[in-house]
């Protein structure tokens, strides 16, 4: 889900797992108090506030199963904010990387989860996609390619509509992966919860999952996430906003099942929309929406 940076508990004295400790050794200056931040499913994201009057943010990787299969996290959401220096992009600032860890700057802004809000903002989350994908590459960016997370092994779940899964599962089989002589700086996890909002302004955070790749990529997961939180008319208005801004082809369905498959068997859950606040989101209310999603893929 996300790493976004939004308080989850009162100010404690200092982050207890030493990450205070190293924050201080490579500011040069002393943690006067951390913060942790919702949002992090797989990391603790911590805001310190550092003696001189500075504000940072820190990332541990704690998911130790996600960084045994992915063990270069770190040093790909390091590349990428390198990456985002020159560009148009609103996104943190690297500061330090260190083992399973990564300091960045402090971005100001709130997230927008509210279904009706996020209809108004369709467009501009679309214009945020396109600026990451003209993003310069320039050549050893040192990040890898987009690949889908659906496992190999695809099962139906035992939840929801058996004869759906099964007819978008035998479809995603026989899908051929839309390929491009042009790809582009993804942030592959897109959506609601890794952005901030100032106004209009939106800043892009958590690129632990950076990629290259094909753009229409990352449309399929936002799309699904705003279908979620926000309706159909939400995503396909993203789709459709973004389309009238680039000439990358016709968008492949493809992309859509894609997150679909990628949750498969589930189950899905809905704990970080909850967490802020989407507490309308209950298991059922996802498994429902999600099955509209691909329902309407299929058709």
């Amino acid at each position: 889900m996300s790493d976004s940076a939004q308080p989850a508990s009162p100010t404690v004295p200092l982050a207890t797992d030493g990450t205070a400790s190293w924050v201080a050794e490579v500011t040069g200056v002393a943690v006067a108090r951390s913060t942790p931040l919702i949002g992090g499913m797989s990391s603790d994201v911590v805001r310190h506030e550092l003696a001189d009057g500075r504000i940072v943010v820190s990332r541990h990787i704690t998911n130790t199963e996600w960084l045994g299969r992915e063990p270069h996290l770190i040093e790909i959401e390091a590349a990428a904010l390198r990456l985002l220096v020159d560009s148009t992009v609103q996104a943190p600032e690297l500061i330090a990387t260190g083992p399973g860890r990564l300091l960045m700057s402090f971005t100001p802004g709130e997230m927008v989860v509210a279904s009706s809000a996020l209809v108004d903002r369709a467009p501009r989350l679309a214009a945020a996609a396109r600026e990451v994908h003209r993003v310069e590459l320039p050549g050893g960016h040192g990040l890898p390619p987009w690949r889908s997370w659906a496992s190999p092994q695809l099962v139906r779940p035992d939840w929801g509509d058996h004869g759906l899964w099964s007819e978008a599962i035998e479809m995603f089989r026989s899908s051929q992966m839309p390929t491009t002589e042009q790809p582009v700086l993804l942030h592959r996890d897109l959506h609601p919860l890794n952005i901030l909002w100032e106004g209009n302004n939106a800043t892009i955070v958590d690129w632990v999952n950076a990629c290259v790749g094909h753009p229409h990529a990352e449309l399929g997961h936002c799309r699904w996430n705003l279908s979620v939180l926000a309706g159909s008319s939400c995503a396909e208005a993203f789709l459709s906003a973004y389309l009238d801004g680039t000439d990358h082809g016709e968008y492949d369905r493809y992309w859509d099942l894609a997150p679909a498959m990628s949750f498969l068997p589930g189950p899905l859950g809905g704990d970080g929309w909850r967490a802020v606040g989407r507490n309308d989101l209950t298991p059922s209310i996802v498994i429902e929406r999600t099955e509209a999603f691909v329902r309407q893929t299929l058709r």
